[in-house]
């Protein structure tokens, strides 16, 4: 079993989980006109720890019996203690991946209450600017100008 290619795709997933996390945190505090950079920034980074994740499977089942064990391990599914040195190693990244995991539930929520506020702030200023002056006229303007199909009135 190849625990060293093992052991970097879950260094890599690791990688790239606290990538995502870091982002999440910067959805929490940076402007409004960056939110949807970073948005997108998750969005890759979760397609590529996917791809990590498939790598994974993939080299474990490559293994048959012994894959599964290697997998287990590094899904926290074995007793640290029965698995050999090298499979420690690879429990141990799988520990920190999800110590990292453990802490989403709490900034996800955090990210979607900013996400919904800062649409609430956006539909009150759109609301306002509909029932200006500027916005009253305009409707005006555009209701008499308009030369689609008959009105009740009729054309004058």
């Amino acid at each position: 079993m190849d625990t060293r290619r093992a052991a970097a795709i879950l260094a890599q997933e690791q990688e790239l989980l606290l990538a995502f996390e870091a982002a999440t945190q910067e959805m929490l505090t940076c402007a409004v006109d960056h939110l949807e950079g970073e948005m997108g920034k998750r969005e890759k980074l979760l397609a590529e720890i996917q791809k990590r994740e498939e790598e994974l499977s993939a080299l474990c089942q490559k293994a048959g019996e012994e894959g599964q064990r290697l997998l287990d391990a590094a899904k926290g599914r074995s007793e640290v203690e029965t698995l050999p040195e090298d499979y420690q190693e690879i429990y141990r990244l799988g520990q920190e991946i999800r110590t990292v995991l453990s802490r989403f539930p709490e900034s996800e929520v955090q990210a979607r209450l900013r996400l919904r506020l800062e649409q609430e702030q956006m539909l009150k200023r759109i609301k306002a600017a509909n029932q200006g002056s500027a916005a009253k006229a305009s409707r005006f303007y555009s209701a008499g100008s308009s030369t689609g199909g008959g009105s009740r009135l009729g054309r004058a």
